[in-house]
């Protein structure tokens, strides 16, 4: 039997009969404010699961299937998450802070005041997103970004080597200290190194003012 208590007041707000949360159905389950954090939480089904303000730093959920989560506030610090489904998930003020979501799907997923620097979204699918984040120091290579927005974004230093940003709204992102060496651009054209070409930046601000305006 494993309780999954609430991170503050320790109140069991799921039991499940297993040893383990790998590999466990858990599809809706309410699990505001869960404590999650270091668990094996691999191939874990959370589709459309109510995770607000949980903490799953640490934890490790390659593999899970969290297609349609509601994810606000939820902490995800140092997580492995590659291979996941985040497609459609809902990710305000979402830390993805050093978490490896390398290989995800994160299609259509709606991501603000986020902090997701140093992470590494290698080989990711993020197409048709809204992505408003800090992604300082984060890893996009070989990413797919086609027709994301990315208004409000900052990039400073992120790795973008081979990303794919065919049609991606770039106005109001600030790409400047974005390494771009290989990506293809909203109007289809490959970067040299340290090339910026094609891009329109914003003044520069804290990444968190983009929230404030």
């Amino acid at each position: 039997m494993i309780e999954i208590r609430h991170k503050k007041t320790g109140e069991v707000l799921k039991q499940v009969e297993a040893a383990s949360l790998s590999g466990q159905f858990l599809e809706g389950s309410k699990l505001i404010g869960a404590n999650l954090a270091g668990l094996d939480l691999r191939g874990v089904d959370l589709q459309r699961a109510d995770l607000r303000e949980a903490d799953l730093s640490k934890a490790n959920l390659t593999g899970a299937n969290l297609y349609g989560a509601y994810l606000q506030g939820t902490e995800f610090i140092e997580a492995n998450l590659s291979k996941c489904d985040l497609t459609d998930c809902y990710a305000k003020g979402t830390s993805f802070h050093r978490a490896n979501l390398s290989g995800s799907t994160m299609r259509y997923i709606r991501m603000s005041e986020a902090d997701c620097s140093y992470a590494n979204f290698s080989g990711c699918d993020i197409s048709m997103a809204e992505l408003g984040a800090d992604f300082s120091h984060a890893n996009f290579s070989n990413a797919d970004l086609r027709g994301s927005k990315l208004a409000g974004s900052v990039f400073d230093k992120a790795v973008l080597f081979g990303a794919n940003l065919s049609d991606a709204k770039l106005t109001g992102a600030d790409m400047r200290e974005a390494k771009t060496e290989g990506a293809i651009t909203s109007r289809g054209q490959f970067l040299g190194k340290r090339t910026v070409a094609g891009f329109k930046t914003k003044e520069p601000r804290p990444w968190w003012q983009f929230w404030t305006s």
